[in-house]
């Protein structure tokens, strides 16, 4: 990554002089002179940093390079408030969306800004319509992203506190004239976090690449702009279409597994495959890891004991809910909890955003039933546990609580999140509450706080507090079934492990019928990438779903299809936004014996090595691609085309073209898969590698005439093999045992 961008100078210019005056050297006073020189200096400076990083990015992500931003007025009489650098993709450069990026100094704070703004002068209503997509793209959870709002009246603000759906309506009545999706990096923030030159660089190009994605959706189903010089007929929208179920299969070292890197960036950010081609391997490396960190990507490989339980779900041993003692509880595996990720929706009122990836928890406020407690936590919104004689930092005491007193504790303070929903306890089997978590940990020390507990005369304190925003109190509600028939405990704080806040939607919609509404249904793209998959047993691992993954029997097709799941007996479907990426190396198997109801369902890519890949590549006159491709011409006459050896094995040689590299490659890979491929037929192999037309010092196995007389006692009456091969390792290292390979 190219830290060589002085943000500092970007940074010292807008605080030092943004909004100063400004007049041409030569016509300014000499006491005067020295100060405007100052100024242009650092103007000049700052426009050239920030064109660097603009030129970046537009090179990193094939967009049009920007202009140079000014960093004076269009009078020239004061310097600006702000630099900024304008990107676009190739194709749609007419188009009135763009990426921009700002450094400003806005009410006294100097930021970095990336937008994906509007230039809505030359914007039809259709265009302002498209733009106003980018309400749909899921805001990432990260604060220093935000909307930034022009009212009818043309005032600019940055929204933190609306929610989208009363953002679109404003928009509708007209209230709101334009929304722009921005990323925020402040300097107050550079300067506590103590970011460096390479950290800023960092957070700029992964919030750039948050919003050229969003960017991208917004273009999704428009035409290329007539003078796209690249493919000026070219109409196709940016969405490249992909199989549902796809396999990449071929023979081993043909870079299936590179190639599913690729094939899942494609498949999310709507990129066609051989523009991925020609951009830098690590930086659709790069992109890959973020979606899986995102968890929008998943890897895993078939084996031999890779089971249902694994995959979909099964019966594993855990804690209870108080943690004193074992159960068994049922887990949901690796693709089910993908399928639940793909398509989990947020719920939004107007105080609250509950994400999907929220936690649910019961508490016990002051016991069940109804008490003095749980009173106070309905009318001031707040939940309240005890524990005070440990004081407000229960670890800094002179004695610590222990076992399931610290569990509890550590729950409340660490665990409990903002967002996160609350059950309060009535029952073993009702709820009398339903709060969401808006607030962080409090310390109540204020006798206005306190609560007496009249029927006893005493006074109770419960110190530790959360504010909360009640979704519904004093209800009695049966939560025995969504909890998969386990009674509540009283056990103080616990989280609710069977239940996700899918499960809870509904719920939530009876109580807020009117105000919450779930998110626009999840279409993003998922990809669940299957390495190996036919070592696996397919009807073992897939069980009832080789069903479910059909496209047309995915949740939102026209023949939409659910079973019955044998362990929790809930209902499971496949959404119809998971795309599942499998690999086949056919050395191991043929796809004609793969599962027949499994090879119905996929379609198939076959990858073959390629030789081209290796071109120009010479290790000591040894022309690799030409004995690459004679090398798989004997194999597949002498056994088939499904065992040629890959490219890949070669490519170590771009990079260190050296027989000792060649040599390793060989006794280490090549070798030993001929010897598995031919079950050790050295007469074969010798055919392969030409050693059986080379001179005995050039052969890389080499045979001999085996004498019996000094090894076995007698005559004995058995066929023996009538020669013994070797391996001659001085070969390896002989130039011209390569070349005879093919001259």
């Amino acid at each position: 990554m190219n830290s060589e961008i002085n943000f500092n100078a970007i940074l010292t210019h807008l605080s030092n002089y943004a909004g100063a005056k400004y007049t041409r050297p030569d016509k300014t006073t000499d006491e005067m002179k020295p100060e405007i020189l100052a100024r242009k200096k650092s103007g000049g400076e700052a426009a050239d940093e920030l064109h660097k990083l603009g030129l970046l990015f537009a090179e990193t992500y094939q967009l049009v390079p920007p202009n140079k931003s000014k960093w004076l007025d269009g009078a020239n009489t004061s310097v600006r408030h702000y630099l900024w650098s304008q990107l676009k993709d190739k194709k749609y450069t007419t188009y009135p969306s763009s990426i921009s990026i700002f450094a400003e100094k806005i009410n006294q704070q100097v930021q970095f800004c990336i937008a994906v703004e509007l230039d809505q002068k030359n914007a039809t209503v259709e265009d302002i319509n498209r733009h106003h997509r980018l309400l749909d793209y899921r805001l990432t959870e990260d604060a220093h992203y935000s909307y930034k709002i022009t009212t009818a009246l043309n005032v600019d603000f940055i929204n933190h506190e609306e929610t989208v759906e009363e953002i679109k309506e404003k928009l509708r009545t007209k209230e709101y004239k334009k929304v722009q999706l921005v990323y925020i990096l402040t300097l107050s923030d550079i300067e506590e976090r103590q970011l460096s030159n390479e950290d800023i660089l960092r957070e700029l190009t992964t919030a750039f690449q948050y919003l050229k994605d969003c960017y991208q959706y917004i273009l999704q189903d428009i035409k290329p702009s007539d003078n796209d010089q690249n493919n000026p007929k070219k109409t196709g929208v940016l969405q490249p279409m992909h199989s549902k179920n796809t396999i990449l299969y071929g023979p081993p070292g043909t870079g299936k597994t590179f190639n599913t890197i690729l094939h899942a960036v494609s498949i999310i950010d709507g990129k066609p495959l051989n523009t991925l081609q020609n951009e830098p391997y690590e930086t659709v490396l790069e992109r890959y890891n973020t979606l899986k960190r995102n968890n929008r990507i998943v890897f895993t490989t078939f084996h031999q004991s890779y089971g249902y339980e694994e995959f979909i779900e099964g019966i594993k041993p855990t804690l209870e809910d108080d943690q004193t003692q074992i159960e068994y509880q049922i887990q949901s595996g690796i693709f089910k909890e993908f399928c639940e990720t793909a398509q989990e929706v947020d719920i939004v009122s107007e105080h609250m955003h509950v994400k999907s990836s929220a936690q649910v928890w019961k508490v016990s406020l002051g016991g069940s039933g109804t008490n003095d407690v749980k009173r106070d936590c309905f009318e001031h919104d707040r939940i309240r546990i005890g524990w005070d004689h440990f004081g407000e930092d229960y670890l800094d005491g002179s004695k610590e609580p222990e076992g399931n007193t610290k569990n509890i504790l550590n729950d409340f303070y660490n665990e409990m999140k903002i967002g996160d929903l609350i059950f309060s306890l009535k029952d073993q089997k009702h709820i009398d509450a339903i709060g969401v978590i808006v607030g962080d940990p409090e310390w109540l020390d204020s006798e206005k706080d306190y609560i007496t507990d009249k029927k006893n005369n005493l006074v109770t304190h419960y110190k530790r507090s959360r504010k909360v925003e009640w979704v519904a109190k004093n209800i009695n509600e049966n939560i025995f079934e969504l909890n998969k028939r386990k009674n509540l405990t009283l056990n103080t704080v616990y989280k609710l492990k069977r239940i996700s806040v899918n499960d809870a939607q509904e719920l939530l919609q009876k109580y807020l019928p009117q105000q919450a509404k779930p998110v626009t249904k999840n279409q993003e793209p998922y990809v669940f990438i299957i390495d190996e998959i036919n070592r696996g047993n397919i009807s073992k691992i897939l069980g009832e779903l080789i069903t479910l993954i059909e496209p047309s029997k995915r949740i939102g097709a026209a023949e939409e299809m659910t079973v019955q799941l044998p362990y929790s007996k809930s209902e499971f479907g496949v959404p119809d936004n998971v795309f599942i990426l499998g690999t086949m190396n056919t050395a191991d198997r043929s796809i004609a014996l793969m599962d027949t109801a499994l090879r119905r369902r996929f379609q198939f890519i076959e990858m073959m090595p390629d030789a081209q890949v290796l071109s120009g590549i010479t290790v000591d006159s040894i022309n690799v691609k030409e004995m690459l491709s004679v090398i798989n011409q004997r194999i597949e006459v002498l056994y088939d085309r499904e065992h040629m050896l890959g490219h890949a094995y070669f490519v170590p040689l771009k990079s260190n073209p050296t027989l000792e590299t060649l040599s390793n490659i060989f006794i280490n890979a090549i070798i030993p898969l001929l010897q598995e491929y031919f079950y050790e037929d050295y007469s074969k192999i010798q055919m392969i590698l030409g050693d059986n037309a080379k001179a005995d010092h050039l052969k890389f196995i080499r045979e001999s005439e085996i004498s019996i007389q000094n090894i076995f006692k007698g005559t004995p009456e058995i066929d023996l093999p009538e020669m013994k091969y070797t391996l001659q390792l001085s070969a390896f290292s002989n130039p011209e045992s390569y070349k005879e390979i093919y001259e």
